[in-house]
C-alpha cells in the first residue's frame, strides 16, 4: 500500500466503493461492449452519481484484448448478418423453376428464409397429402379386391347348390312326380309335405338367383364387347384415314361384308357372331390366313421400284456426214438379196419383195 492510502495509525483510508444494482431485467451477459456501458450509464444515473466523461466511460473500450487481457469478442449472428459476404446464399425453393433464380437473389435475406420455411412447409403437406391418397388408394383396392373374391367365389358356388339341391329332392321326393302324387302326399302327409314345399323353396331362389347372375355376367361382357369394338375402331382409324368419313366407312364396311369375306369362305351366320362378339376366330383359321398372304402381296407390290419409262425420242445421230434419204432401205435391200440368193427360201423372197416396194415408196 502507498502513503496516501494508508493513515499515520496504519487505517486503511480508501474510500468505499459505491455499488451499483443493476435493473431487474438486465441480462445476465451482454454480447458487446456497448451494450455495458449503456446499461452501467443508465444504472448511475438512477442511483445519482454523476456520470463520467466520455473519455473515461469509453476508455475500457479503448484497450486492447493484451492490454486487460479479456478474449477477442466473437462475431455474434447480428454482426453476421450485416455482411452478406460472410453467410452464403440461400439456394432456391424447391417448387420454384431456374428461371426465377435472378428474382431470388434480388430478395433479402430474411424473406428468402421465410419463404424457403413456407415451401418446406407445403412441400411436407404435399408428400403428406400423397400418402395419405396412396394409403387410401391400396386400401380401397384391397377392399375391391376381396369383395371380387367373393363374388367370384360365391358365383362358383351357385351350380354346386344347384345340383345338391337337385340331388337332394331326387333321394327325398323322387316318388312325387306329377301334381296328383302332390295331391296325395298333402292328404296323407301333411308334414312330408310340408319339407316338400321347403325344399321347392330353395330350389327355386337357388335358381332365379343363377339366372340373376348369369344375367348379369352377360351385361358385363357385352359393355366390355363394346368398349373393344370402341377402342380398335378408334385405333383403325389412325390406320385407315377413310374410315373417319361416315359415307367412306359405310362403302368400306359393305365391300367388306359383301366382297372380300364371302370371297373368304365366311358365312352371314359366323360373320353376324363375329361382330356380336359371341364367336371367337383362331389366328390359325384358313381365312385369316388368306388375309395374311393377300397383305403380303399388296406390300411387295407397294414396295417394288417402278420402272423407268423411257421417252419416245428420235436416234441419236452420230457426228459426221449425215447418210442420204433411203439408204437404210436400200442397204436392207441389198442385204436380203445377198441372204435369198444363198437360201432360196420364199420367206426370204418375200421379204426381199416387201422391202424393195417400202424402198421404192420412199423414193
Amino acid at each position: 500500500m502507498s502513503d496516501e492510502q494508508t493513515a499515520a495509525g496504519g487505517e486503511d483510508t480508501t474510500p468505499a466503493a459505491t455499488v451499483i444494482a443493476l435493473d431487474a431485467d438486465a441480462p445476465a451477459s451482454f454480447d458487446s461492449a456497448e451494450r455495458a456501458v449503456a446499461s452501467l450509464v443508465a444504472a448511475r444515473e438512477k442511483a445519482g452519481i454523476p456520470a463520467e466523461s466520455a473519455e473515461d466511460a469509453t476508455a475500457e473500450e479503448e484497450l486492447s484484448d493484451e492490454d486487460n487481457g479479456a478474449p477477442p469478442v466473437e462475431a455474434t449472428a447480428e454482426d453476421q448478418e450485416t455482411d452478406p459476404a460472410a453467410k452464403p446464399p440461400l439456394e432456391l425453393p424447391r417448387s420454384w423453376t431456374k428461371d426465377r433464380a435472378e428474382h431470388w437473389a434480388k430478395l433479402d435475406p430474411g424473406t428468402q428464409e421465410f419463404l424457403l420455411e413456407q415451401d418446406r412447409k407445403a412441400s411436407e403437406a404435399i408428400r403428406r397429402s400423397q400418402n395419405e391418397l396412396a394409403e387410401e388408394r391400396n386400401a380401397v383396392k384391397a377392399q375391391r379386391e376381396a369383395a371380387e373374391k367373393a363374388r367370384q367365389h360365391y358365383e362358383a358356388q351357385l351350380p354346386v347348390l344347384m345340383r345338391e339341391l337337385e340331388s337332394n329332392l331326387q333321394q327325398s321326393f323322387g316318388d312325387i312326380k306329377t301334381m296328383d302324387d302332390v295331391v296325395r302326399l298333402q292328404s296323407e302327409d301333411p308334414f312330408r309335405f310340408q319339407a316338400w314345399q321347403v325344399h321347392q323353396m330353395r330350389l327355386q331362389t337357388a335358381k332365379s338367383e343363377t339366372d340373376r347372375v348369369a344375367k348379369e355376367n352377360e351385361t358385363a361382357q357385352q359393355n366390355r364387347w363394346i368398349e373393344h369394338v370402341q377402342s380398335e375402331n378408334a385405333k383403325a382409324v389412325e390406320f385407315i384415314p377413310d374410315l373417319a368419313d361416315k359415307d367412306k366407312a359405310e362403302k368400306l364396311t359393305l365391300r367388306v361384308a359383301r366382297e372380300l369375306l364371302p370371297d373368304l369362305g365366311f358365312k352371314e351366320s359366323e360373320l353376324a357372331a363375329l361382330a356380336n362378339g359371341k364367336e371367337r376366330l383362331s389366328i390359325y383359321d384358313h381365312r385369316i390366313q388368306r388375309l395374311f398372304a393377300d397383305s403380303l402381296k399388296l406390300r411387295d407390290i407397294q414396295n417394288a421400284p417402278k420402272a423407268v419409262v423411257k421417252p419416245d425420242l428420235p436416234p441419236v445421230q452420230r457426228p459426221g456426214v449425215a447418210r442420204a434419204p433411203g439408204a437404210d432401205k436400200a442397204a436392207l435391200v441389198q442385204s436380203l438379196t445377198d441372204k435369198l440368193s444363198n437360201s432360196g427360201s420364199e420367206k426370204d423372197a418375200l421379204e426381199l419383195l416387201i422391202a424393195r416396194r417400202a424402198s421404192r415408196r420412199a423414193s
